[in-house]
């Protein structure tokens, strides 16, 4: 039944891109400054892991105009004690292909990162190593996004239709005037395992519009 629900919604989707929003579409295919396309994520006695692979523009400047895009492979390493490595190098192999190097610490954030630059298929297979001082702790990264009913490419679809002529104020002579961002976010106050669509759209004048995106149904969650 939910198949055939997210089914007819496309359907309509299509239905009403194709007589009125198909260049707000194009609009927004043209400006897409960063989409997620996968997340990954595993955690041992030490720390929690998570991988995200997608493409951002580059630099990655959150100013409403997109510059070119390149792929990025995020890797965040959070310790479950404040008594975390500053220090640290990691291996992960990704479908039998090693990538390793030095974690880079965030000090906002409070976490160990590195990006790979590389986006990875939905359902790779991932393993992590993290080497410190104290020696090697090993961890298995699980696929959290690889069953989506809605594609980033419908969660856009939506998102535009939701809305509606609130896009008109970022149009001006045929053209965007702003960035769109295509995320997986999670309720970090809930379930780690419940993942969204969270659309959303700023423009060079620092006005934003935003929806979050139920993955499977397609409902709207919330909108901003």
């Amino acid at each position: 039944m939910k198949k055939i629900f997210v089914g007819t919604l496309l359907v309509i989707l299509t239905l009403v891109f194709s007589a009125c929003g198909a260049n707000k579409i194009d609009l927004m295919l043209d400006n897409i400054a960063e989409v997620r396309y996968n997340v990954f994520s595993g955690e041992n006695e030490e720390y929690t892991a998570t991988f995200m692979s997608g493409e951002r523009e580059n630099p990655y400047i959150v100013n409403g105009i997109c510059e070119d895009k390149t792929e990025f492979g995020m890797l965040t390493i959070k310790y479950k004690s404040t008594d975390m490595p500053m220090v640290a190098q990691y291996k992960l192999i990704i479908d039998e292909q090693e990538y390793n190097g030095n974690l880079e610490y965030n000090n906002y954030e409070g976490t160990l990162m590195v990006d790979i630059n590389k986006v990875v298929n939905d359902n790779a297979s991932i393993s992590l190593t993290v080497i410190t001082n104290q020696g090697e702790s090993e961890c298995q990264l699980n696929a959290k996004t690889d069953n989506l009913e809605i594609t980033w490419r419908s969660a856009l679809e939506i998102a535009v239709s939701e809305w509606g002529n609130e896009l008109d104020e970022y149009i001006s002579k045929g053209k965007l005037n702003g960035e769109i961002y295509i995320k997986i976010i999670t309720d970090l106050n809930s379930n780690f395992d419940t993942y969204y669509w969270y659309v959303s759209i700023v423009g060079n004048n620092g006005n934003t519009n935003g929806v979050i995106i139920d993955p499977q149904s397609g409902e709207v969650i919330a909108k901003n």
